[in-house]
């Protein structure tokens, strides 16, 4: 399990959640977004209950080990979520207006192509 301290406080969740949140982060950071996760969370109590954070370019984080349960333990109480999205979300489109237009694209890519000696 990991402790996560952020400007905010600090919370306790998996390994595996971890390891998401800092890599959904620095994707966050690279797209200049902001995003929001929920996550389970350990309580004071012992409880588990869900989180939203705010990802964004600006978010820091500190991390540290923090013992107690196994490992099968601990991914049965904090599975790790979808993360949302980031950036842009292409769509596909098959009618005909969108096929002549990435003919065209490709006509003009090989034409651009062919002009730089490629």
């Amino acid at each position: 399990m990991k402790r996560i301290t952020f400007s905010g406080g600090s919370i306790v969740t998996g390994n595996a959640i971890t390891a998401a949140l800092m890599e959904h982060t620095t994707t966050v950071a690279n797209a200049e977004h902001s995003v929001t996760v929920e996550i389970p969370v350990l309580e004071e109590n012992g409880a588990i209950s869900t989180h939203t954070l705010l990802l964004s370019p600006a978010s820091q984080f500190d991390i540290a080990d923090v013992g107690g349960i196994s490992e099968e333990e601990e991914a049965e109480r904090f599975p790790v979520p979808d993360m949302p999205t980031v950036g842009v979300i292409a769509n596909v489109e098959s009618d005909d207006d969108a096929r002549s237009a990435a003919e065209d694209f490709n006509r003009m890519s090989a034409e651009i192509d062919e002009g730089l000696g490629a």
